[in-house]
């Protein structure tokens, strides 16, 4: 929920831009007319977000180990309702997604959605865990976790294919 002094100016610029609010949210190039260092995109207000890589046919994971690719793997071969023995470890949180009064922005991409690096002298991919979220029929890969200490993503290069703001009153 953004903040009510905020939601005024962004309410504002857009009745001097003639556009509705939904449209400015997700223009880049709107952001100038706030005069407000801080929010550059929608990405820097204060929001939740869910990010991860969807279950789709064309979306892979790859591990490499030494400059080697060791494993490429698509997320089906995480999900253990799918497979008579489990291959990885991966665990599954199902949430049930409502949606509350608000702005939401929808956002998809290409590229390399996201790179995680860790030294370790001895790789075990059993070691890895995969954090799957179940949003009613999509599935994302949420997290990975390397020895019970969650990867953070040091690279990401994308290129946005979809975006959509829509709001519900």
């Amino acid at each position: 929920m953004l903040p009510e002094e905020l939601l005024k100016k962004i309410m504002d610029a857009a009745n001097k831009t003639r556009q509705p609010i939904t449209a400015v949210i997700i223009d880049p190039f709107f952001y100038n007319s706030l005069q407000n260092k801080t929010i550059q995109s929608f990405e820097d207000l204060d929001g939740n977000t869910t990010e991860g890589l969807i279950n789709s046919s064309k979306n892979q994971v790859e591990i490499w180990y030494k400059n080697k690719k060791i494993k490429k793997l698509k997320i089906d071969d995480l999900n253990e309702k799918l497979l008579l023995f489990p291959l990885y470890n991966a665990t599954i949180q199902k949430v049930s997604f409502h949606l509350e009064k608000g702005f939401y922005v929808e956002q998809t991409e290409i590229g390399l959605i996201a790179s995680f690096e860790i030294r370790t002298n001895e790789f075990n991919i059993d070691d890895l865990k995969f954090q799957l979220l179940q949003i009613n029929e999509l599935t994302l890969l949420e997290k990975v976790i390397y020895k019970d200490q969650v990867l953070i993503n040091n690279k990401k290069d994308t290129l946005i294919t979809f975006q959509n703001c829509y709001e519900i009153i």
